[in-house]
């Protein structure tokens, strides 16, 4: 099955956008694959290779728990991690940062090893969401350094 892959250019450094996918106070501000989350996520993680992470999107519908495992981290320009939920286990999710310019940062986002074509297509419309969110975030945030 193909892999899925997603880029997005967002305005703000490398480092800014690396950091809303390792720091858990950032990553519950737009975390969610929902446009009107009940709350924001709850994050909690261990950023580091074998550390373990857990997101919880609590959503409309109820509350979606996703857990992995950290399998690479090259700062500012990959994180690596295995992704499980209620319809996957252990698909791996590799993330790419590039910097096309200093407030220009391309994200590369390949996730592998679906079970299945719906479950493939669920995961395209979940993470668009997820990266619609953190556009909005990156935005109101200015692409400021936290």
């Amino acid at each position: 099955m193909e892999p899925l892959v997603l880029k997005r250019v967002f305005p703000c450094t490398r480092r800014r956008l690396f950091e809303a996918w390792s720091k858990p106070a950032l990553m519950t501000q737009w975390f969610f694959g929902s446009q009107q989350p009940r709350k924001q996520s709850t994050v909690k993680n261990s950023f580091a290779i074998g550390g373990q992470y857990e997101v919880t999107m609590h959503m409309q519908g109820g509350d979606y728990r996703m857990t992995g495992e950290y399998r690479a981290i090259n700062r500012y320009s990959q994180i690596t991690f295995t992704w499980s939920s209620h319809i996957i286990e252990n698909s791996l999710v590799d993330l790419h940062f590039k910097e096309l310019s200093p407030n220009r940062t391309e994200l590369t986002l390949t996730q592998t090893q679906f079970p299945s074509e719906e479950v493939r297509t669920s995961h395209v419309n979940g993470w668009g969401l997820c990266l619609d969110n953190l556009e909005r975030f990156i935005a109101q945030a200015g692409g400021e350094e936290s």
